[in-house]
């Protein structure tokens, strides 16, 4: 789905965020779209790797919308040529306290597999998104220092920036790397 804006505003819990609007309305997803999408939200985790050289907590609730997300691909919509062409249906939770008594339809060694499996759907994806990263990181960077100036981005500017990119363009700022790391431990009482 086409970028609608970027934004480095924080909301609730999101430090930012990308935000996405489908083109067309969908009821059922092939496994390139869900495999693009998981890809998407490791986007925010790999760029603070390859800019920075660390990690931080900033993309707890990517990771966990992703996780959720390749679990369905191998339980429920069999996307998994390994565990094959079954479904054990959804995990939502009916009833509160639900999940303190969660019993499951598969053996240990199936939900091994499951576990393998999903976690080699998201290594893939977090993989190709490293990828992607490092082949336009004339285009990160431009966004970032976009974002700075701007604080949010629309659709239409990311999509010049990367053209930008492509063609040649750079960035007339500062390497980012070489920025103030922001996940830095600072004494407040200094």
């Amino acid at each position: 789905d086409p970028v609608h804006k970027v934004t480095i505003i924080p909301s609730g819990m999101a430090l930012g965020a990308t935000q996405q609007l489908p083109s067309e309305d969908r009821h059922i997803y092939r496994q390139d779209y869900i495999e693009d999408s998981l890809v998407v939200r490791m986007g925010g985790r790999i760029a603070e790797e390859l800019v920075y050289g660390v990690v931080s907590t900033g993309a707890n609730n990517d990771l966990v919308g992703a996780t959720e997300l390749a679990r369905k691909m191998v339980r429920e919509w069999g996307m998994s040529s390994r565990v094959g062409p079954m479904a054990w249906g959804n995990q939502g939770q009916v009833f509160l306290g639900d999940d303190l008594m969660h019993s499951r339809d598969y053996s240990d060694d199936t939900a091994r597999v499951i576990d393998e499996e999903v976690e080699r759907i998201l290594r893939e994806q977090e993989d190709r998104c490293r990828q992607v990263l490092r082949e336009n990181r004339t285009a990160l960077e431009m966004l970032a220092e976009a974002l700075l100036e701007k604080e949010t981005v629309d659709g239409k500017e990311v999509d010049r920036l990367i053209d930008v990119a492509r063609m040649g363009g750079t960035v007339d700022a500062p390497d980012l790397a070489t920025a103030p790391n922001r996940f830095t431990a600072t004494d407040p009482h200094q």
